[in-house]
């Protein structure tokens, strides 16, 4: 099941930005429990006059995530070990544990190798 990650952001002169990656609400969509205590946290932001945002891009820890598995941002930088990380925490598939890589036993690979 997907996480939903709210940041509650101090602004300048007293002014509160709430961003989530959730889903906007709509009328009739069917929600989780978790979607619906999101929901009533998020409303609540909004009506303490808050500004609610929803965009999974502009949730400062979502969107590192986001930028280690693009190629175009930080992808190539990272080792596959980070993108793994940044996959469980946006709740994708294909981050399983990798085992770590085991070493080469030269002298293994030299004992089977015919004699020159």
């Amino acid at each position: 099941m997907p996480s939903i990650t709210i940041t509650i952001t101090d602004l300048a002169d007293a002014e509160i930005r709430v961003t989530t990656d959730a889903q906007a609400p709509t009328v009739g969509t069917a929600v989780s429990p978790a979607q619906a205590i999101a929901m009533e946290l998020l409303g609540i932001a909004f009506k303490r006059g808050c500004f609610v945002v929803y965009d999974a891009k502009r949730v400062p820890a979502i969107a590192l995530a986001l930028e280690l598995l693009d190629p175009e941002g930080l992808g190539f930088a990272v080792t596959p070990e980070v993108r793994d990380r940044a996959r469980v925490v946006l709740g994708r598939p294909g981050a399983e544990r990798r085992q770590p890589m085991q070493g080469v036993d030269i002298d293994r690979v030299h004992s089977k190798r015919p004699a020159v």
